[in-house]
């Protein structure tokens, strides 16, 4: 079965407390579509990411990312999808090197990360502290 849509979100809900973040969202993105979540500062962007991603759960809705479950297939779905989350938390003291070989390990068909290091001008940061 051939997929057409990349995400489906039906009835997307999501509260902190009595703060409601998202209020019953519904979206499709067809596959080979480049997608952007536009809005205010607290409209919920993040939290619509983080629900549809599985890195957080929604208190309602029903989310499927490439035909997946985000909270049941996470695995397999980090395998196929890249992130950059708005705010990171590395530890202390982990070096470039180190954090990129973790990431590298996330995912099936990874990027060689000396390449890429060596491609943005940073190779030589490779032993520096993320936190420099």
């Amino acid at each position: 079965k051939v997929m057409k849509n990349a995400i489906e979100v039906e009835q997307l809900t999501k509260s902190y407390g009595d703060q409601l973040a998202v209020d019953n969202l519904c979206l499709s993105v067809d596959r080979g579509t480049v997608f952007g979540l536009l809005g205010a500062n607290g409209a919920g962007k993040s939290t619509t990411i983080e629900c549809i991603l599985g890195t957080k759960k929604a208190d309602k809705g029903v989310i499927s990312i490439l035909g997946l479950d985000p909270q049941t297939d996470r695995k397999k779905l980090f395998e196929k999808v890249g992130v950059q989350f708005q705010e990171a938390n590395y530890q202390e003291k982990i070096t470039v090197e180190e954090l990129c070989e973790v990431t590298t390990s996330l995912y099936l068909e990874p990027a060689d990360y000396l390449d890429l290091l060596i491609k943005f001008g940073i190779e030589n940061k490779k032993g520096s502290l993320v936190k420099d």
